[in-house]
């Protein structure tokens, strides 16, 4: 029963989304948002698909080394190919958790699901810890957004920082703040307990060492100067007068929206967010519109690429256990 109303209140949140994505639709000039997105140049669309294919690399050649710590090896090819249907699972969910099907191509190749889960598990919290970072530093460096911006947003940052630390230092915080992570990852899937999954996981964290510490911090810094990169290009092309801190900005709050899994990524929400960042900048609805739009322009390219991934690399649970992947 209470499962069922899980599922009733997730998928009321879902239409809610919807609903707020439509009645907002009828409160701009539609007219205006798409001659602002027909004004994209075809180079700019082609600059955006290269970067999307560089900002999947690096965060494929990341996920990698996570799991080569782990002493498991899977072929830089093949990583890319797994990373980018994850991806495209992902965009398809909410709060992201299709990305948990990267797991499931390692369990089916013999990993535990504990180890597993943990790739994952690392794999994100290195993007919501840059994430983090680059949008505080963003609105330091633009404070014209909310008042009192720059006081509140480094008193935020102050605490999740202490929170971050508390966490690591007292595993057993961490392993109460990964258990929601690990019961969502394995709905659905047998593999053991939480309980069971949990210690596999937290003794995964040993595996951790400086050097490939840095060399996946580099491969995040790349991959995110792409993702950041690919809509300030595309905001380019329409024409939008916005500055970069405020575009990395709307990215950042469009990104933390999208996760919360109260909507499919984020539709409705995020749109209402970025109305209220352009607003404030002194920008028209219709540009927060025609850019919140670019987020679902990104996820068909970044989707597509991950369907044709998905195609030639079924994440499946194949009888490959104990062999490289």
């Amino acid at each position: 029963m209470r499962l069922l109303q899980r599922k009733t209140l997730r998928i009321a949140f879902q239409v809610l989304g919807a609903v707020l994505f439509i009645v907002i639709l009828t409160r701009v000039d539609l007219r205006t948002v798409y001659h602002s997105l027909r004004r994209i140049p075809v180079v700019y669309l082609g600059a955006t698909l290269l970067i999307l294919v560089v900002f999947t690399a690096s965060k494929s050649v990341r996920w990698n080394r996570i799991v080569s710590l782990q002493g498991f090896q899977v072929p830089p090819a093949r990583a890319f190919r797994v990373y980018a249907a994850s991806m495209f699972a992902g965009y398809l969910t909410p709060g992201r958790l299709g990305d948990f099907v990267k797991s499931f191509y390692l369990t089916g190749r013999g990993m535990s699901a504990g180890k597993a889960i943990y790739s994952s598990f690392l794999d994100r919290v290195f993007d919501l810890l840059f994430l983090a970072g680059i949008g505080y530093v963003s609105l330091l460096t633009y404070p014209s957004i909310f008042d009192n911006q720059t006081l509140i947003t480094t008193v935020i940052a102050a605490t999740a920082a202490v929170c971050a630390l508390a966490l690591f230092r007292w595993r057993n915080l961490l392993r109460k703040t990964a258990r929601r992570f690990v019961s969502a990852a394995l709905r659905g899937r047998s593999g053991g307990t939480v309980e069971r999954v949990l210690s596999e996981m937290m003794s995964e964290f040993d595996t951790l060492r400086p050097a490939p510490v840095a060399q996946m911090i580099a491969l995040s810094i790349v991959a995110w100067i792409c993702h950041y990169g690919v809509f300030i290009v595309l905001a380019a092309g329409m024409g939008i007068g916005a500055p970069p801190h405020l575009l990395i900005v709307s990215v950042s709050a469009a990104i933390f929206t999208a996760l919360i899994p109260v909507s499919i990524s984020g539709l409705g929400t995020r749109d209402l967010v970025l109305i209220l960042i352009f607003e404030r900048a002194g920008l028209s609805k219709e540009s927060a519109i025609a850019f919140s739009l670019c987020f679902i322009l990104v996820y068909i390219i970044q989707g597509f690429i991950g369907f044709l991934c998905w195609l030639a690399a079924p994440i499946s649970r194949a009888e490959e256990n104990g062999r490289a992947v």
